[in-house]
């Protein structure tokens, strides 16, 4: 997924945060109930779903909006999959920030190191201080499954929650499909339809028929399983079976989600009513 860009003239400064895992502020209690349960499965099953990156969804009583979204990547290095050493990567819509928390199955989050941020000062930036009170004083966490997603839920140590993180998983739609179906009817294997799918570049390309097609993946952040395709381009070669191909074109433009099938072995692309537009299933390409 791309993330925000800055612009920082000359060297940029590295400061330790106010407070820097500091427990003593007060925290915000967030507006309406998120639904979480806290896994009990070992520490590496936890850092499992935990690994990522994740989109700020709720900070502090605001929900976060907007097309370029504050985030948070968790990730370790050497066997830190088996220990409870996480370190976070992440910008809070102004600055980028660094650290190390402890992670354990339990539902336990605590600073393990001193929280670090570039000093850039930025006139529109407003879920930085509630991230950096969020990251200072969580002592708990909370995850929920909801579809294909994850929530991640940042409490203090008095259960208020601080932050609420979401992680899109789409990643069982990343590969080679072959179109089965467009608009419920039956594809021929004869027509080779072929689709290459690449969310962490947001890119989609491949055979339409005799033409090949580009195009790029939009994801609504407030959507699950969303996916769109745009900006697709085709060559112009004139083929015996056109209308297929523009079927499928057509159909594509219409897709507002994906749903996997047949144990994440297919795929459902869907329009906003729900219908099923394209149905794709999973091949090896040659």
């Amino acid at each position: 997924m791309k993330h925000l860009s800055f612009t920082v003239a000359g060297t940029i400064a590295l400061s330790i945060l106010m407070s820097a895992c500091n427990t003593s502020k007060k925290s915000t209690q967030v507006a309406g109930p998120v639904a979480v349960s806290t896994p009990s499965q070992t520490t590496a099953a936890v850092h499992k779903v935990i690994y990522g990156e994740w989109i700020a969804y709720q900070v502090g009583d605001q929900l976060v909006t907007g097309a370029d979204r504050p985030y948070i990547i968790f990730n370790g290095d050497n066997d830190s999959h088996t220990t409870n050493y996480v370190k976070i990567y992440g910008n809070d819509g102004c600055n980028v920030i660094n650290g190390a928390y402890t992670i354990t199955p339990g539902g336990k989050m605590v600073c393990a190191s001193e929280l670090i941020s570039t000093l850039r000062l930025c006139p529109d930036a407003p879920y930085e201080m509630g991230m950096t009170l969020a990251l200072n004083n969580v002592q708990k966490f909370e995850l929920d499954k909801i579809g294909n997603d994850y929530l991640l839920s940042m409490k203090g140590a008095n259960d208020s929650t601080l932050m609420v993180l979401r992680k899109y998983d789409l990643n069982f739609i990343n590969g080679a499909w072959a179109v089965t179906s467009i608009d419920g009817e039956k594809v021929p294997e004869t027509a080779d339809l072929q689709l290459v799918i690449d969310t962490p570049e947001q890119k989609i390309h491949g055979s339409v028929g005799c033409n090949t097609m580009n195009g790029t993946i939009v994801i609504n952040p407030d959507l699950q399983n969303s996916i769109r395709f745009t900006d697709m381009i085709t060559t112009r070669m004139t083929c015996p079976d056109i209308e297929t191909e523009q079927a499928l074109l057509t159909a594509l433009s219409k897709v507002t989600t994906v749903t996997p099938i047949d144990d994440m072995a297919g795929a459902q692309l869907k329009d906003e009513a729900g219908n099923t537009l394209v149905v794709i299933k999973r091949i090896q390409l040659r």
